[in-house]
């Protein structure tokens, strides 16, 4: 079983590590040559919560030297959300033989691409694991969840397969019938806790102690409920407040993006809920304020070029 895993941010690393204990054959792509490098001279090492750490040799390509016409069972896609489009040109260009990708990225306007794919199995996941990368070799696994998936279009069963045989306790894999409403779930969380934190520089928690940043809190979810058909909206309240709570000493990978002075998602989380708001003719002032706040603090930033 060829297994790819394209994108060495946290995630990619994280899940990478994983796989290659059980499938050997797991490649990792990175779009740095100087990563690449890094992780075949030293390994790719993991820090656990209790403070060890591991060691895996793993196979590591830049995208840049991957290798034509090869063929993959399966293509794990962890790049950010707005590098999704030119890798699936990428990938189109370098005449791969795929047969199931998953994809795993916030937001959902990656979803509007997959028509345009052409291989026979798509599944996308949602990442409820804690990740952060230390340097371009190591991750820190900061808080073990689970990643929750679920079929576009099934073919082979090949992300099935490829999870069932990675039976690891701090890497478990959830199926899920349904994948338009486990997206949309993992987007009202996003769009409530990540626009807010980074805007505010809070961790999550903070959002449920601070009475004025609860308040706001719940005004960006009622208009996102407009937007989105969510059928249980008290449950979903209580979710959202639950993941904030359960994360409270996190910071949100868009506050972080910011303070790194990256390029964060908004595009593909809020500025998917606009798209939707459009198409219906709705006005949602709450929402466009966080849209051009975050994107107004990306132009102060004078954004660097961000890593797959």
């Amino acid at each position: 079983m060829k297994v790819v895993v394209l994108g060495s941010g946290s995630i990619g690393m994280l899940t990478a590590f994983y796989l290659t204990k059980q499938w050997r054959s797991t490649l990792l792509v990175t779009n740095r040559i100087k990563q690449a490098k890094f992780i075949e001279e030293k390994g790719l090492h993991l820090l656990h919560q209790d403070g060890h750490s591991e060691m895996i040799h793993v196979t590591v390509e830049s995208i840049s030297t991957l290798e034509h016409e090869q063929i993959i069972d399966l293509l794990i896609v962890t790049v950010k959300s707005y590098h999704v489009e030119q890798v699936l040109k990428t990938i189109e260009a370098s005449k791969l033989t795929i047969s199931s990708i998953l994809f795993l990225q916030n937001g959902m306007a990656h979803t509007e691409l997959f028509s345009t794919i052409s291989v026979p199995e798509i599944a996308v996941g949602v990442v409820e694991h804690g990740a952060r990368r230390t340097n371009d070799y190591t991750v820190q696994h900061s808080g073990v969840g689970q990643i929750r998936w679920s079929y576009v279009r099934k073919h082979s069963s090949t992300v099935e397969a490829v999870f069932q045989e990675t039976r690891d306790e701090k890497f478990r894999t959830k199926y899920e019938s349904m994948w338009k409403p486990m997206l949309q779930h993992k987007l009202v969380v996003n769009a409530c806790i990540n626009p807010l934190t980074a805007l505010f520089s809070v961790q999550n928690g903070e959002l449920l102690q601070n009475p004025h940043y609860y308040s706001i809190l719940k005004q960006v979810f009622l208009e996102i409920i407009e937007v989105i058909d969510i059928e249980n909206k008290e449950q979903m309240w209580e979710y959202v407040c639950h993941i904030s709570k359960e994360t409270g000493v996190n910071r949100s990978s868009m506050l972080s993006d910011l303070e790194n002075k990256r390029k964060t998602e908004i595009d593909s989380i809020v500025g998917y809920l606009l798209q939707q708001a459009a198409r219906k003719q709705m006005t949602t002032p709450v929402l466009n304020f966080l849209f051009e706040a975050v994107k107004g603090k990306e132009k102060e930033n004078k954004l660097g070029e961000d890593n797959l």
